[in-house]
């Protein structure tokens, strides 16, 4: 489960460590978050094969293009080629969220591998759990904490309602 928050300076992304498979949980001993470069966060959820395939494969070069047609144009083109490669059984997809921080802007997008929609959000939560995550989120938006308070209320009412979310909680921001 991963959540994350937009602001106009920066993006915050948090995620547990849970591994589950419907009928039992890990904690896993790595995050299922990364810094990709220095203006971009990423965090998986769903098929751990395809969340780290994401991760450790070859990023396009972020130029200074438009960010979300760089999104549709090259990053999707390169994780459909990536994907393709693989043996992959029906269903084997991930969500991912990734954070970009530009001179001039910030993005939160939200994809999913099962058909590549790429949505910008200011706020948003992916993975089983999520739900919990993004209704934190949506009430505590004009509370006084920072965004990494936010979210760790949000992870928490995610571990706490939902049998397929554990400790720990993993955190990163741009």
């Amino acid at each position: 489960m991963i959540a994350g928050i937009k602001t106009s300076k920066s993006v915050f992304l948090m995620g547990d460590r849970g591994a589950s498979d419907g009928s039992s949980i890990v904690s896993l001993t790595t995050p299922k978050l990364w810094r990709q470069a220095e203006n971009i966060i990423c965090g998986y959820a769903g098929s751990g094969g395809v969340g780290q395939m994401i991760q450790y494969m070859n990023w396009p070069v972020l130029g200074k293009q438009n960010i979300p047609e760089w999104m549709r144009t090259h990053l999707v083109p390169s994780i459909v080629s990536e994907k393709e490669k693989r043996v992959t059984k029906e269903g084997d997809d991930a969500a991912l969220l990734i954070g970009i921080k530009t001179s001039k802007k910030t993005y939160l997008f939200e994809m999913d591998t099962s058909d590549y929609a790429v949505w910008e959000f200011d706020y948003t939560a992916i993975g089983s759990g999520g739900q919990f995550a993004l209704g934190s989120l949506f009430t505590t938006q004009k509370e006084k904490g920072s965004e990494k308070e936010r979210l760790t209320i949000a992870i928490n009412a995610s571990i706490h309602h939902s049998t397929t979310c554990m400790s720990p909680k993993d955190f990163l921001s741009l």
